[in-house]
């Protein structure tokens, strides 16, 4: 295959949604390449996309001395610039959530809930209210343009509770207690609209634990885990079709559902993945380690996996996004 080629087809993978960033090629392979990050010595956690293909990776030192933040942005020729987030002394981001044009970080700093938004038309990143008294953003999820739900939490002993906005965090609504999930840390929550939303956590004994509401927060049921499930994370929902990536003692499944989560459907991967992004139910890219603990990235449609070659990415990936026609990854010190 020649050079031409190479990138053909891989760029054929991008034009499907499944494709990160840079084409190059071996005499006969396509493969994925990595960009060291703006800053070594603050770490990149969190990485995010728009709808509309606008991708933002951000991180945080956990540090209250030297550098605390750092920022960059992915140009639509796949270059990632420098971007300006707020200093974050003793902080850390974990979560993201994004529609059509902005995205929202959340995390824990010294004061509790942080909240940032950024911004894909000004290329900005600012710092945005919180509702009161939360100790630490656990999970968002964003459903319509500036609708969102972010669950934060008030400690072990009082457990979660969700929140929502329809003006981009501008403001939220009264917190609703989630009584359930005290003892039970929330490790993802997806919502179909204002009403319907899904919410993982981990249950004691290291279970997955699956709630849902179908009245924006009053009322939870459980739905049924298997019981090999350790913890659901990834999570991502378009009507009552999700798709979540389950950690189990032996590795990890992409676990689907049609039914929103009434019943589901696995594909088991061959390495260990730290996180899964979708373009749609049936088309996404999964991140993280070999076995021997070399970086790892497959795109998966469907039900057929198919590793990718990767290049000048040095550590493992350890999280992922996609827009509606890109996807993007990082590790601990690089973009791809």
């Amino acid at each position: 295959m020649s050079v031409r080629r190479a990138c053909r087809a891989a760029t054929g993978v991008l034009a499907a949604g499944l494709a990160l960033a840079a084409c190059g090629t071996t005499a006969s392979t396509a493969y994925v390449v990595g960009f060291p990050s703006r800053s070594i010595s603050v770490p990149l956690r969190v990485v995010a996309c728009t709808t509309s293909n606008s991708c933002v990776a951000v991180g945080t030192s956990g540090s209250d001395l030297g550098p605390s933040s750092v920022g960059e942005f992915r140009r639509p020729n796949g270059q990632w610039t420098p971007l300006y987030v707020p200093p974050a002394p003793s902080s850390l981001v974990t979560t993201s959530a994004c529609w059509d044009s902005a995205c929202l970080i959340g995390g824990t700093q010294p004061t509790g809930d942080l909240l940032w938004a950024y911004d894909a038309t000004k290329r900005t990143v600012t710092t945005l209210a919180t509702p009161p008294a939360g100790q630490g953003v656990s999970a968002l999820s964003c459903f319509a343009s500036e609708s969102c739900a972010v669950i934060d939490s008030l400690g072990v002993a009082e457990g979660s509770r969700i929140s929502f906005t329809i003006d981009g965090g501008a403001r939220w609504t009264t917190p609703l207690s989630m009584s359930w999930s005290i003892g039970n840390p929330v490790t993802a929550v997806s919502c179909a609209d204002a009403l319907n939303c899904l919410v993982t956590a981990t249950a004691a004994g290291g279970r997955a634990l699956i709630e849902v509401t179908l009245d924006g927060g009053v009322t939870w049921a459980v739905r049924p885990t298997s019981p090999t499930w350790n913890s659901l994370s990834s999570l991502s929902c378009t009507g009552l079709r999700c798709v979540g990536l389950a950690s189990t003692s032996s590795g990890a499944v992409v676990e689907r559902t049609q039914t929103f989560a009434r019943t589901w459907s696995g594909v088991v991967l061959d390495q260990r993945a730290n996180a899964l992004a979708c373009t749609s139910y049936t088309k996404c890219v999964v991140v993280g380690q070999t076995k021997s603990n070399n970086p790892w990235l497959a795109t998966l449609r469907h039900r057929a996996l198919h590793g990718e070659s990767l290049k000048y990415v040095p550590t493992p990936l350890t999280s992922a996004a996609c827009g509606a026609k890109v996807c993007v990854a990082i590790g601990v010190s690089t973009v791809l």
